[in-house]
């Protein structure tokens, strides 16, 4: 894919980009699921001090509580605000919906998920596993009720992975009923987010919308490589061990998160070619670039089935028909 003539690519972490990000949050309300912790923590804490309106999506309001202190001692004109998410329940979609359909919304980062999958297949949304309802199923189904907000020059940002490079995805069995294993699971959510993004780009185009849907990846970002901050990222003496015995190729979430906030703010990016794809330039770290997908996430096979499964959660309708 060639990269858009006006995008340059950004430094390596949030805080070597402040200079960059400078006032291009100002007047944009921007969405981050699971802002809490990690990425979605250091993605805020940018967004925050680029000048944006930062609206933490968590499931805990204590926990975001926490995050909302961090982020306001580092940026003391943060513009934040709490509301209650759940990406594993259709219910708690709906519910954040509700709040956000009246307000100008400019991006929403669909951060929220889980990495360790249970060891055992465990019932989630619609027959899916947990991994699949947790990553995918509640967050399209946000995206399913915020459909006219698509008539904006809303980002739509979801997070794909790097594990879609190193596992093949069988579009066949997304429900995962045979053959489950746990990084199965996780790298199959993240393909279907993926696959998902990309489509949407796609339809959105073909719907003559001026919103974007635009693929992401943070490399391979390990607490162990990422500043101490309390009550946010306390890695002990292993964890940091660790970290620095993988320094080669993994990086730290504040310089993962720089993806979300490129594809949030970066001006340039709305003339960026479809099926644009955020990602490190060395696959697990680096700077970020425009690149180009997984194929698998590419192709009508799997961009089909993860369209039918959006439709599904959206309770057999599809909010983006043709």
């Amino acid at each position: 894919m060639t990269p858009a003539p006006t995008y340059q690519p950004p430094a390596t972490d949030i805080y070597a980009n402040r200079g960059r990000w400078a006032g291009h949050g100002e007047g944009k309300t921007v969405v981050v699921t699971g802002a809490n912790a990690g990425l979605g923590f250091f993605a805020s804490l940018a967004l925050a001090d680029a000048g944006a309106r930062v609206i933490l999506a968590c499931r805990s309001q204590a926990r975001a509580g926490h995050a909302m202190e961090q982020i306001s001692a580092r940026v003391p004109h943060a513009d934040l605000a709490f509301m209650q998410f759940d990406s594993s329940s259709i219910d708690s979609a709906i519910s954040l919906a509700a709040e956000l359909r009246t307000r100008p919304l400019h991006a929403l980062i669909a951060n929220a998920g889980i990495i360790r999958t249970p060891k055992d297949r465990q019932p989630g949304l619609l027959g899916y596993e947990q991994a699949m309802s947790t990553n995918f199923i509640g967050h399209a189904r946000l995206v399913g009720e915020l459909a006219e907000h698509f008539g904006s020059p809303l980002r739509f940002i979801g997070l794909g992975s790097l594990s879609t490079r190193l596992l093949a995805t069988d579009h066949e069995n997304l429900d995962l009923h045979r053959d489950y294993h746990p990084y199965r699971a996780y790298a199959q959510s993240k393909a279907a987010v993926q696959a998902f993004t990309l489509a949407l780009d796609h339809r959105l185009r073909q719907l003559e919308l001026p919103a974007r849907s635009l693929a992401i990846h943070p490399g391979y970002s390990i607490s162990g490589l990422t500043p101490q901050v309390p009550q946010i990222n306390e890695p002990g003496y292993s964890k940091r061990l660790a970290g620095q015995l993988q320094a080669s190729f993994a990086q730290g979430k504040h310089e993962g998160a720089v993806a979300l906030v490129e594809a949030a703010l970066a001006p340039g990016l709305e003339s960026a070619p479809r099926g644009t794809y955020l990602g490190p330039r060395y696959l697990s770290k680096g700077p970020i670039s425009l690149a180009r997908p997984v194929k698998s996430t590419r192709g009508k096979a799997l961009q089909s089935k993860v369209w039918e499964l959006f439709v599904q959660a959206n309770g057999g309708l599809d909010p983006f028909a043709l």
